[in-house]
C-alpha cells in the first residue's frame, strides 16, 4: 500500500483485513472491547498503518501494542513486576492521553472506561490509552450529561452510579482507581474472603486507610509487595484520594494531573495538591480558547 502517512486514516477493504487476520481467526484475536473484538493483523508497508473498513462490518486498525496491557503487568503472577519509576512514566503518558481529549479537542471527549487494561504497554514500557468504543463527547468540556450506565465496575464515579450523570471527571475519577492499582497491584474489586460472595472497591480500602489518624503504617499494607522498597507513593496517593473525590468538583484536571505527575517522575518533592482542585467551568469562551491553541500531540499515549 502506497501513499499512507500517520496523518490520514486509511480505508482497508474487507477482503484485505481478512487475509491479514487468517480470516479473523480466534488464533489472531487478543482482545475483546466493549463494542467489538480486537484481533492481530499484518499488514505489510513501510510505516505503521493506522485505518478502517465500512464494507458491511466495521473494522478499526490499530499499530500493534506488543507488550499487553497495564492489569496483565499489576496482576500476572507470569509478568516481571513493574519498578515504580515506570509506574509513574505509564501514569504519566496516560494522563497526557486524556488531557488531551479533555483539553484540545472541539467536542470534548470522555471516555467512559478508563481502566487498567485499557492502557496499552509498548516495547519501551510506556502506555497508551486505548478503547474508545464507549466514547462520549460533549461540546463543552466540564458540562454533565445523562447516560445509560456503561463501563467497568470498581473504576465507575459516584455521580455516575447513582444518577448517570458524565463529564470529564468521571475519566478523572477512574485514573483515580489505576493510580490505587499502581500502587497495590490489586485489582479494582477485591474479595475480601471473609465471606463467599464478599468484595469491596479497592477506592473504599484506600480511602478506609487515609481516614485514619496516621495511615502510614496502614498505606504500607497496601503497597504492592513486589515493590521492595521501591516506592517513594506517598505523593501519587495523594494524588489518587484527590483524582477519586465523592465530589466531582473537587477532582483536578486532567491537565493539573499531567503537571502533578510530571513533578513526580523528576523530582521526590511533595507536592500541594490542594491547589490542584477546581471548580468546573462551562463557558463557551473556554470552547474557543481550545479551538485556538494548538498543542505538540504525543501520539505514543493513544492507541
Amino acid at each position: 500500500l502506497t501513499g499512507i502517512t500517520m496523518d490520514k486514516s486509511v480505508e482497508f477493504s474487507y477482503e484485505e483485513l481478512a487475509k491479514a487476520t487468517d480470516d479473523f481467526s480466534l488464533n489472531n484475536k487478543i482482545g475483546q472491547g466493549g463494542f467489538g473484538s480486537v484481533y492481530y493483523a499484518e499488514l505489510r508497508g513501510e510505516v505503521r498503518l493506522i485505518g478502517y473498513c465500512v464494507e458491511g462490518s466495521l473494522f478499526l486498525v490499530y499499530e500493534y501494542i506488543e507488550n499487553g496491557n497495564l492489569s496483565q503487568h499489576l496482576h500476572s503472577s507470569r509478568r516481571d513486576p513493574l519498578p515504580w519509576s515506570t509506574r509513574v512514566d505509564i501514569a504519566l503518558d496516560s494522563a497526557r492521553g486524556l488531557e488531551y481529549i479533555h483539553e484540545y479537542t472541539v467536542p470534548v471527549y470522555i471516555h467512559r472506561d478508563i481502566k487498567s487494561a485499557n492502557i496499552l504497554i509498548d516495547k519501551n514500557f510506556r502506555g497508551k490509552v486505548a478503547d474508545f468504543g464507549l466514547t462520549k463527547w460533549t461540546e463543552y468540556g466540564t458540562a454533565s450529561l445523562n447516560s445509560g450506565l456503561v463501563g467497568t465496575f470498581g473504576y465507575m464515579s459516584p455521580e455516575y452510579t447513582q444518577y448517570g450523570k458524565i463529564s470529564p471527571k468521571i475519566d478523572v475519577y477512574a485514573f483515580g482507581v489505576v493510580l490505587f492499582e499502581l500502587i497495590s497491584g490489586v485489582e479494582a474489586i477485591v474479595k475480601t474472603y471473609r465471606y463467599v460472595h464478599e468484595s469491596v472497591g479497592l477506592v473504599a480500602l484506600f480511602k478506609n486507610v487515609l481516614s485514619q489518624p496516621d495511615p502510614g503504617e496502614y498505606l504500607h499494607k497496601l503497597v504492592d509487595p513486589r515493590l521492595g522498597d521501591d516506592y517513594p507513593f506517598d505523593s501519587v496517593c495523594k494524588l489518587a484520594n484527590a483524582c477519586t473525590q465523592e465530589d466531582p468538583q473537587l477532582r483536578p484536571s486532567m491537565r493539573s494531573i499531567v503537571v502533578a505527575l510530571m513533578s513526580l517522575s523528576s523530582s521526590t518533592e511533595d507536592l500541594n495538591f490542594g491547589s490542584f482542585y477546581e471548580k468546573s467551568c462551562s463557558s463557551p469562551s473556554n470552547v474557543w480558547k481550545r479551538k485556538l491553541m494548538k498543542p505538540h500531540v504525543n501520539w505514543r499515549c493513544m492507541a
